[in-house]
């Protein structure tokens, strides 16, 4: 795409002036020793999160398979990357190879390790800042799960009374098929189960289930030490039924939080809009997804709108945006991500590099909890976006991981395409790491940027004046202290822009998808897709 636009000031006077000029990515860079004396982390549950599918993202004993393990070996990395919060995709046992059918709510996946290899990686994260949620899934269980075989057993020998038949309540049974419902084997019951015949949906009104939940929040909160939890289709609880599914998730939220005060829980509401999304925030849970912006949205997507062509304002876009969702989410705190294991990867819906980048940095301005999905920082793609296991393939590290075309020998169970390079098309982990343009380095220089500058999560948004349509300019206070924030939604035109503007203000930080922004004195030079941090 190209923008026309007149500049504010002549780029011919600009380039005559000698500005100095910033690292590509970042304008700061962490010392030496791995630490950054800037960073301004608070320690409260506006993190940048991290998501790892764990069967996919690092193996730690060569089988072929990731593992706990491996997410520990990797922990000093995403501290680096400037993720202070992991969110693990299921890691209960299950007979699936994504773990959303769970069969035994107190054991981890045993291709993934131990409990006790859980709780070192929990006590390596926690050393290191970061804190783990894991994904909880308490919307049904595995056809597998003891419960459902025992409450089977019974319904299928008419017992009415015994061990076995009080499990019969846990479930939806029904001797009349219904929309949602799959026939119980060699017997005249039908039992609801919405995703998947394997997926049997729990009776969540069933106060035996309240208790069980009760039972399995207390084990992963306080034996497993966990942080809180991700909570899997919330709006399939009570199918249809918005009302009561926001009751069920007051008992969650209530019922989390009694065990742990501060345990964060962030909701799947995959809805269409913002004000669907809002309701539920009436159960008091922190966060629920911000669908309406990611790859889920489709054509949708509000960032993706951000960079049609046919946009001629896309600085005072964003502007709205952002000062719509402040107004539409009054309550919580806003969980933005580009791309998860459901949807298109960020790649995927943003298409070229400086795209890919500038769309991180538009998330990562956003107020509340970002969430990166793993190998979005390095531009990874899936080949086929209707497809789960495609979007859920491999970690990519090294250049040596291509090897036979495969990343450990492992691909997700369903998906039938070849896993080779052509999926990494901006390459490794290790490839990047020292290209200062590279995807993995804007995305380092993102989430450091966050943590640099705690008014970016936790603001209050207001307009500032701006030079052009295609600036979006902010100001965020918190606790007292104000930054503003200059986006440049342009990827030719760069604004000379005096910092004067706003006030007593230095230049703190900037963020740059194509070139290094750069200052001197009072002026401001704001290259194409780059953002400034003004302080």
């Amino acid at each position: 795409m190209k923008f026309k636009r007149k500049l504010f000031v002549g780029l011919a006077l600009a380039s005559a002036l000698v500005f100095a000029v910033l690292p590509a990515a970042c304008d700061r860079k962490p010392a030496s020793d791995g630490t950054d004396e800037k960073l301004n982390i608070i320690d409260d549950n506006n993190r940048n999160w991290y998501e790892i599918f764990v069967r996919s993202f690092c193996d730690s004993g060569d089988d072929g398979v990731g593992d706990i393990k491996g997410v520990t070996l990797k922990l000093d990395y995403l501290k680096e990357m400037g993720y202070n919060g992991i969110w693990l995709m299921p890691v209960c046992e299950s007979t699936t190879y994504h773990g959303y059918d769970v069969t035994d709510y107190y054991t981890v996946e045993k291709d993934y390790g131990t409990n006790e290899d859980f709780k070192e990686m929990v006590r390596q994260a926690h050393s290191r800042g970061i804190n783990v949620i894991v994904d909880m899934v308490i919307n049904h269980t595995s056809s597998s799960n003891d419960w459902f075989r025992k409450a089977s057993n019974a319904l299928k020998s008419g017992a009415t009374t015994g061990e076995d038949a009080k499990y019969i309540e846990y479930y939806n049974f029904s001797e009349r098929n219904q929309t949602g419902y799959n026939k119980l084997s060699d017997s005249n019951w039908y039992y609801e189960s919405r995703f998947d015949k394997i997926m049997p949906d729990l009776n969540l009104d069933s106060q035996a289930v309240r208790n069980e939940i009760k039972n399995i929040f207390e084990f992963w909160l306080t034996d497993m030490d966990c942080d809180g939890f991700r909570l899997d289709a919330v709006t399939s609880y009570y199918t249809g039924d918005v009302q009561k599914n926001v009751e069920f998730l007051k008992f969650v939220n209530d019922t989390a939080k009694a065990i742990k005060e501060d345990a964060y829980i962030v909701g799947e509401a995959w809805e269409g809009t913002d004000a669907q999304i809002r309701e539920y925030y009436e159960s008091e849970c922190d966060s629920f997804f911000l669908f309406t912006m990611s790859a889920g949205a489709g054509s949708s997507s509000s960032v993706k709108q951000l960079f049609s062509p046919l946009l001629s304002k896309p600085g005072q876009k964003l502007e709205g945006l952002l000062l719509d969702l402040q107004t539409t989410y009054d309550k919580g705190t806003l969980a933005p991500f580009l791309g998860n294991h459901d949807t298109a990867r960020a790649a995927n819906m943003l298409a070229s590099k400086n795209l890919i980048k500038m769309g991180a940095g538009v998330m990562s301005v956003m107020n509340g909890n970002v969430f990166v999905y793993y190998g979005d920082e390095i531009g990874m793609i899936c080949a086929d976006t209707s497809n789960d296991p495609s979007k859920r393939i491999p970690m990519r590290w090294s250049e040596n991981d291509m090897a036979e075309g495969q990343v450990f020998n492992y691909k997700p169970q369903g998906y039938n395409g070849v896993i080779n390079k052509s999926l990494y098309p901006n390459g490794s982990v290790e490839s990047q790491k020292d290209d200062p343009t590279s995807i993995y380095n804007y995305y380092k220089a993102a989430m450091r940027l966050r943590n640099r500058h705690p008014e970016i999560a936790r603001g209050k948004i207001e307009r500032a004046d701006s030079v052009s349509p295609y600036v979006a300019a902010l100001k965020k206070t918190w606790n007292g202290q104000s930054i503003y924030l200059l986006i440049n939604l342009s990827d030719t035109e760069s604004f000379e822009i005096p910092l004067s503007s706003y006030g007593n203000v230095k230049l703190a930080d900037t963020l740059n998808a194509v070139g290094a922004s750069s200052v001197k004195g009072d002026r401001l030079l704001l290259q194409p897709y780059s953002i400034a941090v003004l302080r």
